[in-house]
């Protein structure tokens, strides 16, 4: 069964959105020298710009965000523009990457918790605990790129938030899927939004064996009923079969779990036929390819 797409958005290091896909097949880069990773075998990283500040509810809550949570917020953000209809039963399903480390914040409380060296637990407890910073663990969560964006666009329906690699974006596309097939909610916002940019982050990529330019980037689908929509710019369809999509990491540096649906949006904004894992996007009126 088809659902509609009726919007899309997407940031990554070459841009948003359409500009973004024109540079990318056009074979542009948006992969160079990250100073801060200066400390790394190599300092290279694609960075995006995300527009995320005119979607915030209080301008002083950027500083509870980190790089990912941005970059959610400004997709989501856009890929709801155009949307008229109640955000109280809107799904809502993101892909987000694992953990991230904190970037030094935590590291007095580390320390008054340590004896000859050692991490004491005793110690954590009790002067490592005074000194944790209480307002870290909003940064560190997974799932808040999630809550940010439910908060800040006030959406309220069935949620899932699913923390991996690649795939974490398409597993929240299959869910998004099912709640507008079997009416769970009138539209899903689905995406995925990553970031591996920082020093703590570029160095755990190197400490898993993932080599090439870390990156960072989200991308956002509106779906809702096929026979709803008004001017749906692309179909979704789960897949019998899976297919790798291009890999854009030589010019996007690694994505993570933005990955598959960053590679899915891209498709459906560069109008052409794409299936990745559980799910297959053709244009609207379009054919897939022989």
């Amino acid at each position: 069964m088809e659902v509609a797409i009726i919007s899309a958005a997407l940031d990554c290091a070459l841009g948003a959105d359409e500009e973004a896909v024109k540079a990318l097949l056009a074979g542009e880069t948006g992969v160079k020298p990250h100073p801060p990773l200066s400390w790394l075998p190599s300092d290279l990283a694609g960075l995006s710009a995300p527009r995320y500040r005119e979607f915030l509810k209080r301008r002083k809550d950027a500083k509870l965000m980190t790089r990912a949570a941005r970059l959610g917020l400004s997709v989501c953000g856009r890929a709801l523009a155009q949307y008229t209809g109640s955000r109280q039963d809107l799904g809502l399903f993101i892909g987000v990457g694992r953990e991230p480390p904190d970037d030094g914040e935590a590291e007095s409380a580390l320390a008054a918790a340590a004896r000859d060296g050692v991490l004491d637990e005793v110690l954590l407890a009790g002067r490592g605990r005074d000194l944790y910073p209480p307002l870290l663990p909003l940064k560190t969560l997974p799932n808040m790129i999630l809550a940010h964006a439910s908060i800040h666009l006030g959406i309220q329906g069935d949620n899932g938030a699913w923390a991996g690699d690649a795939d974490a974006g398409l597993q929240a596309l299959r869910a998004g899927y099912w709640s507008v097939v079997e009416g769970r909610c009138p539209a899903a916002l689905i995406g995925g939004a990553d970031s591996s940019v920082e020093l703590g982050a570029a160095r755990d990529r190197l400490r898993r064996g993932r080599s090439g330019p870390p990156g960072e980037g989200a991308a956002a689908l509106l779906l809702c009923p096929l026979s709803e929509a008004i001017s749906p710019i692309a179909t979704l369809s789960l897949s019998p079969t899976g297919s790798a999509l291009p890999d854009h990491r030589s010019q996007l540096g690694d994505c993570g779990a933005a990955e598959g649906i960053l590679a899915l949006t891209i498709a459906v904004l560069a109008g052409q036929f794409a299936v990745a894992g559980p799910a297959s996007v053709r244009p609207v009126g379009g054919r897939p390819a022989d």
